[in-house]
């Protein structure tokens, strides 16, 4: 994919797009909530396997579509959530306060990208941890359309091309197998 001129795109302030809260949750130990035939997934404090640290038969204590990050380590942890899910503690979850009925899956990916980027200049890590306030004092480039909201028709087509060319790629390794 070509290089994305980004020279017509605006900050937008954090505090001003989304809400930061802490995820609800059933408060036991991993012993205790997590289970081998669990259904539900666990986003724990992980830069890994989209913050999914196992599954438990506890109830959901939080929507999807939303975005999570670990206030206890890098900005690595950053991911886009599309199942409803168990919350563990030190995670927080991001819901649109503006805009709420553009924030689409594709849209929210788009986002957790730039949001991920733009964290990561911070050099957030173990010892200088990555809080809700410092999350929502951050500005995030976001493309804009004529009206200087953002581009929610660029940021969907954007994801989906992408996750096209994936679907391609996969089915060309496949297909050579």
């Amino acid at each position: 994919m070509k290089k994305i001129n980004i020279s017509n795109w605006k900050d937008f302030e954090m505090n001003k797009l989304f809400s930061i809260k802490p995820t609800k949750h059933h408060n036991l130990t991993n012993k205790d909530l997590m289970e081998e035939n669990g259904k539900n997934p666990v986003i724990v404090n992980s830069s890994y396997n989209n913050g999914v640290g196992g599954f438990t038969n506890y109830p959901t204590t939080e929507k999807g579509n939303v975005i999570t990050f670990s206030d206890t380590t890098t900005s690595d942890s950053i991911f886009y959530q599309p199942e409803d899910f168990v919350g563990y503690s030190h995670v927080q979850v991001l819901k649109p306060i503006t805009y709420n009925d553009k924030w689409s899956r594709e849209c929210l990916i788009f986002f957790a990208i730039m949001f991920k980027k733009q964290a990561s200049l911070m050099h957030y890590d173990y010892v200088n941890k990555f809080t809700r306030i410092d999350a929502l004092k951050l500005k995030i480039k976001l493309p804009i359309n004529d009206v200087g909201e953002p581009n929610w028709e660029f940021m969907r087509d954007f994801i989906k091309r992408l996750e096209t060319r994936e679907r391609e790629r996969v089915q060309a390794i496949c297909r050579s197998i």
